[in-house]
């Protein structure tokens, strides 16, 4: 059996994350706002399958989090059309992650918005598949 408060901790710091990107977003931080949404959303992920798999995984990258738990789960068509239409949004979160710490690129308003709208679509698809699975 899982631990519950570790999947709580998890989601807890997925949620501190996305506060902290909004913040960056309105205060025009758009880097940072790019980043946290992606960290975001990874430790959501990574709260999911923790849950449902009792698996911490080591891998980074929403994209690649997300495959992981669409394979996993039986009933994964919500995961498979969110992940499909946010394709583009994904790759550029994963992206901004390295490149707005180590990178020469900056991030601009939209950019940043597309970042926090898919994490904030990504966290609540998560929270419906919870509802769904208890």
């Amino acid at each position: 059996m899982v631990s519950g408060e570790y999947y709580r901790l998890l989601w807890r710091r997925a949620e501190r994350f996305l506060v902290r990107a909004e913040r960056d977003y309105v205060e025009g931080d758009y880097d940072g706002a790019c980043f946290n949404s992606e960290e975001a959303l990874q430790l959501a992920l990574k709260a999911a399958l923790y849950k449902y798999f009792a698996e911490i995984p080591r891998i980074q990258g929403s994209r690649a989090l997300f495959a992981r738990l669409r394979n996993l789960l039986a009933e994964a068509g919500r995961l498979e059309e969110y992940s499909s239409r946010r394709r583009g949004d994904l790759v550029l979160l994963e992206e901004s992650y390295v490149m707005a710490r180590y990178g020469d690129v900056e991030y601009g308003r939209g950019q940043a918005e597309r970042c926090l709208s898919a994490a904030r679509e990504g966290l609540e698809v998560l929270r419906r598949l919870e509802e769904r699975l208890g």
